[in-house]
C-alpha cells in the first residue's frame, strides 16, 4: 500500500488534475465525506482513503487542505460542504478558519449530518455533532483541556480511552472518532471514515484497532516501541525528536538521511516518534536511559511549536537543561520546493515564522536550518487532496551533521587543545572605536583569557592587567582601513593571507557570492537570474526579473550622473535581452556584453569590489587580519564592510555583499587557524546583518557562508533581545545574556539643580505677591534663559493648549503656567534613568551596584522582591559558567530579554534570551497603552484629513513592549485588534469614526519598518496593511457614489481583504483621512497614464521599508563617512532610495519609490516609540537614522521638516508624547552632559572614552545633520564646556587626552569642528581656532584615530590646516599624510611586541 501511495504521490499533477475534474462530474449512488485536513496530515488521510475506496468504490472521498481552500471562493466552499454526508476537520488552524467555521455553521442550521473536529483550532473543534448532538457545545475551557489532554506516557491507551468515556459520557462517540484519527496509521484512518459514515446512516464494519504506541524509536528504517531494540553501542550519539507521523511516506527519508550523514562522522543516530504533548515530554525527560550505553552528544528538533505542547513546555525545558547537550531545530519547509527555497528571498514565510522559530526559540531549541523542502505538488486522484511531500536538502543535511560534529568535539576535546576566536565590534573602524553596548570590551576580554586560562586553556602569558591588553589591542588589534600608513606597519606583525591563496578559496564559493563581491547587484542579479533559467524556474525568474530592474532603474533615475542617460538606455537593453532569454532561450553572450556595458558607465552601485583581494584592509596583494594571538586563543575585530573603499556606495539603495577581505578573514579563521569555536563580544556584530534571507538560509547566504559549522557562542546585553534574535537565526548564535550596567535615577546638578530649587522656593511661598516669590521668579526667567531652554518650554505650552508655537511667549505667560513647566522640564529629567558604567562581562558587582539596581527596579514607591536581589547577585557567576559550559559544547539554558526595569524575570542573566511570538502582537496591555497614547497625541494637535502620520517601526521595542507602536498605529487608523482566548490576534475591527467617537478622524498613517522589524515580524506588516485598507473600507460607499469612475480601481485596493471586510462603509472623505489620501493618489495615478488595477493597487500602499536583505535606512551610514555628502538633502534622498519598498498582503519589498514619495509628502507628525529605561535617542544610531532619515525625506519633498515627536512609555504606568526637541534636550542633559553619567564612565579608561564618543558624540552628529530644527548652536557650546574644557571639575579634559583615549578625543573633537565647519556650532573664532589647534596637535603626537571623520582626504582636513600657524600647519600636513623623518609617530605600547621573528604568545 506505502508503494502503491508512493507512486500516487508522483502523479504529474495536471493529469491527476483532469481525472478529479472527471471523477467530481460523475454521479455518485454512495455516500460522500468532506474532509477539511492539514497540509501535514494529508499523504496520512490520502493513504487512509486509498484504503477506504478500494474496498467501498461506491462511496467517496472528498479531502481538501486549508491552503487549496484559500484558493476557492465562499461559493465553492459552500458547495463542497454541501456535498457531505459526513465532515471531518482535522488539525486545521490558521487564516481559512473563520470561512469553514461559517460555512459549516450554515449547513449545520438546514440539515443533519454528522461532524467530527479534531486536534486543531477549537473553534471548529466545538462544532464537532454528533448523533443528533453537539457533544461539546457549552463546555468550559477547562472542561475542554481535560477531555483533549494527551495520557501520559506508559498509559495504558486503551484503559485510558474506556475512562475518559466514563468520566465524560455525552462525550463518548467525539473521543472515540478522535481516538480513531490519532491512530495516524491507513489502518486507523480507513476506519475512521468508515466510522465517519457509520454516524450518516450507513451500513459499515468498523475494525476495532489497536492505539499506536505514544512513543517509539526509528533507525535503519525501522520502528520499535522498546528502546533497546535500537542497539546502541559505547560513544556519542544523536536524537532526532520528531512527532509519532515523523516515519510516514516523505518524512522518513529526512530521518534516514540525517542519520546516515551523522554515522558517516562517528556519531550514532536514532529518532524518537512521540505524539505531541505529554509523551513529548516523557521521551525527553527518559533520553539518557533511552540511548543506554550511548553518550547522548545532540538533538535534533524537528518538532514546531513547542515540545511538550503549552501544560509541558516549562517541564520539557527544565529535562533539556538537565540532559546539558545542543538542541537544534531542523526544519521541514513543506511549503517550499529547493528550488523555491534556494530562490526565495526571505527563506522561511512570513506565516511559518512564529511557529518553526520563535515558539522553538522558547525553550532553547535554535540553530534553525531547513533540512528538507516539498517535492512539486500533486493532486491525488483519489481524493483531490494536494499532497506535499519533503525531501532532504543533502547539502544541508550534511551542513547539520557537521555542526553537530562541531558540537561533540567541543565536548569531547580537552581544553589545553581547543582552539577558541574571541571577536570584538570596531565597526565603524577606527582606534576610537573598540567596543559594544554598555558592555566594557578591554575588562571582558581580559576576564574570558583569564577563566580560559583558569580552565586549562592554552593561553600561554597573559597581559597584566586590562590596560596592558588595550595596549595591545591598539597596537594590532583594530581595523584601519582609512589609515593606510599605519595599517602598512600593522602588516608585517599580525596574520594575513596572500592575495593567490584567497582567489584559490574564492573559486570554491557559489557562483552567485563571486559574482556578486567582484561585480556586485548587478553581478548578483545577473547570476540568480541565470540559476532560475537553468532550473527552469521561468515564474521566480520573470519576478527576479522585475524586481531587479526596478531598484536599478530607480538608482539610476535618481542620480545626478552624466552617464545616466545612457545607463538607463542600457537597463533597457538589458532587461529585454534577459526577457527573451527567459522567453526563448539563448543571448547569453549579449547579456555578458549588456551587462559590461552597463557596469561601465560608472554609476555608483551598480559595480562590486572588483577582483580578489580588492583594497579593503589590503597591504602588498595580501589581506590583513588584525588580531592578537595568546597560545590557543585569537582574540580580534570583526571586519569593516568596506563603505571606506568607496563612500559613493552610500548613496545606492543596493545591498552590498562583505568586502573581499571580511570573506577571507572567516577562512583564515576557519581553515587556517582552525577555530573549534567562534566568540562574539557584545551587541552587535555586523556578520548577522549582512544581506539576504531572514532564516532558513540557503549555502549562498553569506551569515551560513562565513561561520560555515562553527559553534558561535554570542555574549550580548539583556536588553537587545531584537538584534539578538537576528544573530540566533541568521548567524546561528547561542546567545548568553549579560547584564546592563547598573541603572540608577537621575540627580539633577549645576543650573537643573537651581532650577529645581527656585521652583520649590516660588511653590512654597506662603503669599502669592510675597517678594519671595517675585525674586524666586524673576531668577527663574533668568535661568532659563541662561539654560537656552525657552524656546522648549514655549513648544511644550504651545501644543498642550493646541497652539502654534509662534503665538506663545514665556515673557507673556502666567507666573503658575511658567514655574509649572519649569518643574515639569526637571521632573522629566529626574525619572529618567542612567547606565552608571559599563558592564564587565562576568565580573561580580559590588552591594552598592546592587543597591543601585534594585532601587530602579523597585521605583519610588516600590520595595525589590527578595528573589530580584538573589537573581540579580547571581547573574555574573551565571554569564561565567554558561560562557565556559557553550565551550564545553553545552546547552545554553533559555530565559527572557527585556529591559530589568521593566521585567525583572530576565534576571539572573546567563541565559540564552528568547522574544514574544509575533501571533501575540500587539497584547491587550499593548493596545490599552497605545489607546492613553493617542489620546494625548490627539490632544496636542489640530487634525484635518489632509495631513497623515508616519510612525517607525523597530523590532528591539516590540519585544519590549509587546507591540505599542503596531497598536497606536492601528488606533490612529480606528481599526482593533481581535484577539481569541489564547491572546492571539485572529482579525480586525473597524471602530467607529467622526464627530462623537473616539475616533474624530480616521489618520492616513505611514508605516516605515526596519529590515529587523520586517524579518522578525513581517506577518505584522501584512496585519498593518490589512488594517489601512479596512480602514479605507470604512469609505468604499462614499467613493463610489462621489467617484464612480475609482470604481475598478477601488476593487483591486480592497481585493487583499478578505470578503465580509470588504464591505463598504459610508464615511466621508473628511472624516476618512486613508480614504482621502487615497482617492487623491489614484486620480493623479490614473491622470499620468497608469491601468485601474495599477492605481488602485499602488495608492493603497501604507508600509514601507528597505529591500528584502536589506538593513538599516542609510543615513548612520553616511553620517559616519561625512567626506561622502555636502548637502543635507543627499540624506534625505538616501533614506527614500533606502526605505522605498512596499510590504503587506502579497508585497514583498518591492520598489515603490514613488508611492513612498506621494506618502512622505502629506506627513505633518512622525513618531517614534522608546520602552526601554537604557536607551533613549542619543545612545544609539537608530533613532537618527530612521526618525531623523524620515524627518529628513520630509523636509526636502514638503518644504519643512514635520512635527517629531517620541513616545515614552518606558514605565506604562507614566506614559506620555513629547517633541522630540523635547526628549533629545532632556536626554542630552539629564545623561550625557551629567557627571552623574560622566564620572563612572571614567572609570573605565579607554571604554568609557569610547562610549562618550561612539555611544553618545557621533549619536548627537545624526540628530544634528538629519533634524538641526530641534538642536541648537548652544548644544555644541556646553559639548565643548563639558567635554574639552572640564565645566564639572571631574578632570575630563586630562582624561580624554591619556594614553589610547586621545584617539577618541581626537574623534570626538571632528566631530564638534565638523559641527562649526557646516554651520550648526555657531562658535566664536578663538573657540574655534583653540580646538582646531588641539585636533590637530593630537594627530601630529598620536597619528590618525583612522575615522571616517579623519581619513587623510577629508575636507574637514584642509578646513582645519587653514586655522594654523605655518609650523604647526607643515606638521599636521605630513602627520595626516604618513607621517616624516621630522615628524615620526610616537611609538606604541610594547614596542618589542614590534620585532619581527618575535614569538612571545603575550605578542
Amino acid at each position: 500500500m506505502i508503494e502503491r501511495l508512493y507512486r500516487t504521490l508522483r502523479r504529474p499533477l495536471f493529469g491527476c488534475l483532469s481525472g478529479l475534474l472527471l471523477m467530481l462530474s460523475q454521479p455518485v449512488s454512495g455516500a460522500t465525506v468532506f474532509g477539511v485536513v492539514s497540509e501535514r496530515s494529508a499523504a496520512e488521510m490520502a493513504a487512509g482513503a486509498e484504503r477506504f475506496l478500494a474496498a467501498q468504490p461506491d462511496h467517496r472521498i472528498i479531502l481538501r487542505t486549508p491552503e487549496q481552500l484559500a484558493n476557492l471562493d465562499n461559493s465553492a466552499l459552500d458547495d463542497l460542504v454541501g456535498q457531505a454526508d459526513a465532515l471531518l476537520m482535522a488539525a486545521v488552524f490558521g487564516e481559512q478558519v473563520g470561512r469553514i467555521e461559517r460555512a459549516v455553521g450554515e449547513q449545520a442550521a438546514v440539515r443533519e449530518f454528522p461532524i467530527l473536529g479534531v486536534n486543531g483550532d477549537r473553534a471548529l473543534t466545538v462544532l464537532s455533532r454528533l448523533q443528533g448532538r453537539k457533544p461539546l457545545e457549552g463546555l468550559d475551557a477547562t472542561t475542554l483541556n481535560n477531555l483533549m489532554k494527551a495520557p501520559d506516557p506508559g498509559t495504558d491507551l486503551k484503559a485510558h480511552l474506556a475512562e475518559l468515556k466514563t468520566r465524560f459520557p455525552e462525550q463518548e462517540p467525539w473521543l472515540e472518532g478522535r481516538a480513531l484519527y490519532q491512530g495516524r496509521t491507513p489502518q486507523h484512518l480507513d476506519a475512521l471514515l468508515r466510522w465517519l459514515l457509520v454516524q450518516a446512516g450507513e451500513e459499515l464494519d468498523v475494525p476495532e484497532l489497536p492505539p499506536r504506541s505514544l512513543i517509539r524509536y526509528y533507525r535503519n528504517g525501522e520502528a520499535t516501541d522498546n528502546a533497546a531494540n535500537l542497539s546502541l553501542q559505547s560513544g556519542p550519539v544523536v536524537a532526532l525528536l520528531d512527532l509519532d507521523s515523523g516515519d510516514r511516506p516523505g518524512d522518513r527519508a529526512l530521518l534516514d538521511a540525517t542519520c546516515a550523514a551523522l554515522e558517516s562522522r562517528g556519531m550514532q543516530c536514532f529518532a524518537i516518534l512521540s505524539r505531541w504533548g505529554g509523551a513529548s515530554l516523557e521521551a525527553v525527560r527518559a533520553l539518557n536511559e533511552t540511548v543506554g550505553p550511548a553518550t547522548l552528544s545532540g538533538i535534533v528538533s524537528l518538532q514546531d511549536f513547542i515540545i511538550g505542547g503549552g501544560e509541558g513546555r516549562r517541564q520539557v525545558t527544565e529535562a533539556l537543561v538537565r540532559l546539558n547537550v545542543p538542541v537544534i531545530k531542523g526544519l521541514r519547509l513543506a511549503s517550499r520546493t529547493t528550488n523555491q527555497w534556494q530562490l526565495s528571498i526571505d527563506g522561511i514565510p512570513s506565516d511559518k515564522v512564529h511557529y518553526k522559530l520563535a515558539m522553538p526559540e522558547l525553550q532553547g531549541v535554535s540553530q534553525p536550518m531547513v533540512l528538507a523542502t516539498a517535492e512539486p505538488e500533486v493532486i491525488d486522484e483519489n481524493t483531490g487532496v494536494a499532497l506535499t511531500l519533503t525531501q532532504p536538502v543533502p547539502e544541508r543535511v550534511d551542513a547539520v551533521a557537521d555542526r553537530l560534529k562541531r558540537w561533540q568535539t567541543l565536548q569531547a576535546k580537552g581544553n589545553a587543545d581547543k582552539r577558541v576566536a574571541i571577536i570584538y565590534y570596531n565597526h565603524p573602524p577606527g582606534r576610537q572605536n573598540i567596543g559594544a553596548d554598555n558592555l566594557d570590551v578591554p575588562a571582558s576580554l581580559y576576564e574570558m583569557l583569564h577563566w580560559l586560562k583558569a580552565e586549562g586553556y592554552e593561553t600561554g602569558p597573559l597581559p597584566e592587567s586590562p590596560e596592558a591588553l588595550t595596549d595591545l589591542l591598539q597596537q594590532r588589534g583594530v581595523s584601519l582601513p582609512d589609515d593606510p600608513r599605519a595599517l602598512r606597519e600593522m602588516a608585517g606583525d599580525v596574520a594575513s593571507m596572500a592575495g593567490r591563496t584567497y582567489r584559490q578559496y574564492l573559486e570554491t564559493l557559489p557562483r552567485v557570492v563571486q559574482q556578486e563581491m567582484v561585480h556586485g547587484p548587478l553581478g548578483y542579479l545577473h547570476e540568480r537570474l541565470e540559476q532560475a533559467h537553468r532550473l527552469g524556474e521561468k515564474e521566480l525568474a520573470t519576478g527576479l526579473l522585475s524586481r531587479g530592474i526596478r531598484d536599478l532603474r530607480h538608482l539610476i533615475e535618481h542620480l545626478q550622473h552624466p552617464n545616466r542617460k545612457a545607463a538607463l538606455s542600457r537597463l533597457d537593453e538589458y532587461e529585454a535581452l534577459w526577457q527573451a532569454r527567459l522567453d526563448e532561450g539563448g543571448h547569453s553572450g549579449e547579456l555578458d556584453d549588456s551587462r559590461v556595458a552597463l557596469a561601465d558607465t560608472g554609476i555608483p552601485g551598480l559595480k562590486g569590489w572588483g577582483e580578489a583581494p580588492g583594497q579593503s584592509m589590503v597591504v602588498d596583494d595580501r589581506l590583513i587580519f588584525p588580531g592578537l594571538r595568546f597560545g590557543n586563543i585569537y582574540i580580534g575585530p570583526q571586519p569593516p564592510r568596506g563603505w571606506e573603499v568607496d563612500e559613493e556606495l552610500l548613496h545606492a539603495n543596493t545591498t552590498f555583499p562583505p568586502t573581499h577581505q571580511y570573506v577571507g578573514f572567516y577562512h583564515w579563521l576557519r581553515d587556517h587557524y582552525q577555530a573549534d569555536a567562534l566568540v562574539y563580544v557584545g551587541r552587535h556584530s555586523t556578520r548577522e546583518f549582512l544581506p539576504r534571507r531572514r532564516a532558513g538560509l540557503t549555502g549562498d547566504d553569506y551569515p551560513d557562508l562565513l561561520g560555515g559549522d562553527l559553534p558561535l557562542i554570542y555574549p550580548y546585553i539583556v536588553d537587545g533581545v531584537g538584534e539578538g534574535i537576528q544573530a540566533k537565526r541568521r548567524a546561528l548564535g547561542v546567545m548568553i545574556s549579560h547584564l546592563t550596567p547598573p541603572l540608577a535615577a537621575t540627580e539633577l546638578y549645576d543650573e537643573l539643580l537651581e532650577l529645581r530649587q527656585l521652583v520649590e522656593t516660588w511653590e512654597s511661598a506662603n503669599e502669592p505677591d510675597s517678594p519671595t516669590r517675585e525674586r524666586a521668579l524673576k531668577m527663574l526667567r533668568e535661568k532659563i534663559q541662561v539654560l537656552d531652554i525657552s524656546d522648549d518650554l514655549e513648544q511644550e505650552i504651545a501644543g498642550e493648549m493646541g497652539l502654534s508655537v509662534e503665538e506663545v511667549s514665556l515673557d507673556e505667560l502666567s507666573p503658575d503656567l511658567l514655574v509649572h513647566e519649569a518643574g515639569h522640564y526637571v521632573t522629566d529629567m529626574q525619572e529618567h534613568f542612567m547606565p552608571l558604567g559599563l558592564h564587565v562581562f562576568g565580573r561580580d558587582w559590588s552591594t552598592d551596584m546592587v543597591d543601585t539596581m534594585l532601587d530602579s527596579m523597585a521605583g519610588k514607591a516600590g520595595k525589590p522582591e527578595p528573589a530580584w536581589r538573589t537573581d540579580l547577585e547571581a547573574s555574573p557567576a551565571s554569564e561565567r559558567t554558561s560562557f565556559l559550559n557553550a565551550l564545553n559544547g553545552r546547552f545554553v539554558a533559555p530565559g527572557q530579554g527585556n529591559d530589568p526595569l521593566r521585567t525583572p524575570a530576565v534576571l539572573p542573566t546567563g541565559r540564552n534570551f528568547h522574544a514574544l511570538s509575533d501571533d501575540l502582537i500587539p497584547t491587550r496591555v499593548a493596545w490599552s497603552l497605545a489607546e492613553e497614547l493617542v489620546e494625548e497625541a490627539r490632544a496636542t494637535k489640530v487634525s484635518t484629513s489632509e495631513q497623515s502620520d508616519a510612525l517607525v517601526l523597530w523590532a528591539s521595542d516590540t519585544v519590549r513592549d509587546e507591540g505599542v507602536m503596531i497598536a497606536f498605529g492601528m488606533k490612529l487608523l480606528g481599526v482593533r485588534p481581535v484577539w481569541n482566548s489564547r491572546g492571539i490576534v485572529k482579525g480586525l475591527e473597524r471602530l467607529p469614526a467622526g464627530p462623537g467617537t473616539d475616533t474624530p478622524i480616521r489618520r492616513n498613517v505611514v508605516f516605515t519598518t526596519s529590515g529587523l522589524f520586517r524579518d522578525l515580524y513581517e506577518s505584522q506588516l501584512e496585519w498593518l496593511d490589512m488594517a489601512s485598507r479596512y480602514a479605507l473600507a470604512g469609505a468604499a460607499g462614499s467613493i463610489r457614489s462621489e467617484h464612480p469612475e475609482l470604481e475598478e480601481a477601488l476593487d483591486q485596493a480592497l481585493s487583499v481583504l478578505p470578503v465580509d471586510m470588504r464591505k463598504p462603509g459610508e464615511e466621508s472623505l473628511s472624516t476618512n483621512s486613508v480614504a482621502a489620501h487615497w482617492v487623491a493618489d489614484a486620480r493623479v495615478l490614473l491622470a499620468a497614464g497608469a491601468s485601474a488595477r495599477d492605481a488602485g493597487a499602488k495608492a493603497a500602499y501604507r508600509v514601507f521599508g528597505t529591500a528584502p536583505g536589506a538593513y538599516g535606512a542609510g543615513v548612520n551610514r553616511l553620517a559616519t563617512r561625512t567626506g561622502a555628502w555636502q548637502d543635507r538633502e543627499q540624506l534625505g534622498d538616501a533614506y527614500r532610495r533606502r526605505m522605498g519598498h512596499v510590504y503587506g498582503k502579497g508585497s514583498q519589498g518591492e520598489p515603490a519609490h514613488d508611492a513612498f514619495d506621494r506618502q512622505l509628502r502629506s506627513v505633518n507628525h512622525t513618531y517614534l516609540g522608546r520602552a526601554s529605561h537604557l536607551y533613549g535617542l542619543l545612545d544609539n544610531d537608530d533613532g537618527f537614522d530612521f526618525q531623523g532619515g524620515l524627518s529628513n525625506a520630509v523636509e526636502h519633498l514638503r518644504g519643512k521638516p514635520p512635527q517629531n515627536r517620541v513616545l515614552q512609555y518606558a514605565d506604562p504606568r507614566n506614559p506620555r508624547v513629547d517633541s522630540l526637541q523635547r526628549a533629545l534636550q532632556v536626554e542630552l542633559r539629564a545623561r550625557n552632559l551629567n557627571p552623574q553619567w560622566l564620572a563612572p564612565l571614567m572609570e573605565h579608561g579607554y571604554a568609557g572614552a569610547r562610549t562618550m564618543g561612539s555611544d553618545f558624540l557621533d549619536n548627537l552628529w545624526g540628530w544634528q545633520i538629519t533634524s538641526p530644527q530641534v538642536l541648537r548652536s548652544s548644544v555644541w557650546d556646553e559639548v565643548n564646556e563639558v567635554y574639552f574644557q572640564d565645566r564639572h571639575g571631574l578632570g575630563l579634559d586630562d582624561f580624554l587626552a591619556e594614553g589610547h583615549n586621545v584617539h577618541v578625543k581626537t574623534h570626538m573633537q571632528a566631530i564638534a569642528l565638523l559641527a562649526a565647519k557646516r554651520g550648526f556650532w555657531e562658535a566664536d573664532v578663538f573657540t574655534r581656532q583653540a580646538l582646531a589647534r588641539d585636533f590637530a596637535g593630537n594627530i601630529i603626537d598620536h597619528g590618525l584615530p583612522g575615522s571616517g571623520h579623519t581619513r587623510p582626504d577629508h575636507p574637514l582636513m584642509d578646513w582645519v590646516a587653514d586655522q594654523l600657524d605655518p609650523r604647526q600647519r607643515e606638521a599636521f600636513e605630513s602627520a595626516r599624510k604618513g607621517g616624516s623623518a621630522d615628524f615620526p609617530p610616537l611609538g606604541a605600547a610594547n614596542d618589542d611586541c614590534q620585532t619581527p621573528g618575535n614569538q612571545r604568545a603575550s605578542c
